[in-house]
């Protein structure tokens, strides 16, 4: 091959060697698994900063929940260990909001943006004999470190919290990427749960019960509700980017409990 052309073609293959570093650099976030299970968090003790996609997974016989909070400097995994003993809240975290109850075999993803720190998952739902999980082990500090510098995903449409409702696009079946937006002037919740064909609101609402009294729960071989978890809590002006499979013909219900909002809706 003549020196000139060679020469050529490897100038060539350099600048595509360069766009594809570009590409990477603004690439979408790359993903962590975060599984949840009797009595655990199994998820890597470091994950990258920036835009970030969580994939979460209820791989457990229990329903679990991912309270997500930043970790003060110079709190350290003992101190979080002997509030949880004493059965006090841990003191020390920041509560960032993290993905509601998801029931058993129940998958999403959630996109959004982590600084560097360390950051702690607990669950502090009961198991069936009344005691929190957390209380049985189920924590888990890990460390955030740099900024990847990825890109949100592009969704398939937006769920916008105002002062007080929720504005939804239509919603198709099969798996749904939605900017979870908080347009309120404070913090909102984003609550998800679709109602199984066959069950009724009354089902779903005894469903709850023993949660909402603190006692034992042990989830029924049929239950009436899918949980999908969203968000605990969005800061105004902010979004996160939720992922789930909706199914054709469900009701769902997304709501703020603590705010009074919520919004029926069927899938297209």
């Amino acid at each position: 091959m003549p020196v000139g052309l060679a020469a050529l073609l490897c100038a060539f293959a350099l600048i595509f060697a360069a766009c594809s570093d570009d590409d990477e650099e603004s690439s979408a976030p790359a993903r962590v698994s975060v599984d949840g299970k009797e009595y655990a968090f199994v998820m890597p003790d470091r994950i990258d900063g920036g835009f970030v996609t969580m994939d979460f997974t209820n791989s457990g016989d229990e329903l679990h929940e991912f309270g997500l909070g930043r970790v003060d400097e110079g709190v350290t995994e003992a101190d979080i260990d002997k509030a949880i003993a004493s059965g006090e809240e841990p003191k020390g975290i920041e509560d960032i909001g993290g993905v509601p109850v998801l029931t058993p075999g129940t998958n999403v993803s959630i996109s959004r943006d982590l600084e560097p720190g360390r950051y702690v998952f607990l669950c502090f739902i009961p198991d069936p004999k009344g005691r929190p999980h957390v209380a049985l082990g189920m924590k888990k500090v890990f460390e955030v470190e740099g900024d990847q510098d990825a890109e949100p995903p592009d969704p398939d449409g937006v769920v916008e919290a105002k002062q007080k409702s929720f504005e939804l696009p239509t919603i198709r079946a099969g798996e749904q990427t939605l900017e979870l937006r908080n347009s309120a002037s404070e913090p909102r919740e984003f609550s998800l749960a679709g109602l199984r064909p066959g069950h009724t609101i009354q089902e779903a609402s005894q469903f709850f019960a023993p949660l909402n009294k603190g006692r034992g729960f042990e989830v029924p071989p049929d239950p009436p509700l899918e949980l999908l978890g969203a968000m605990q809590s969005i800061p105004p002006g902010t979004s996160v980017y939720f992922t789930a499979e909706f199914q054709s013909g469900w009701r769902y219900r997304i709501a703020d409990e603590e705010n009074g909002l919520e919004q029926i809706f069927k899938v297209q």
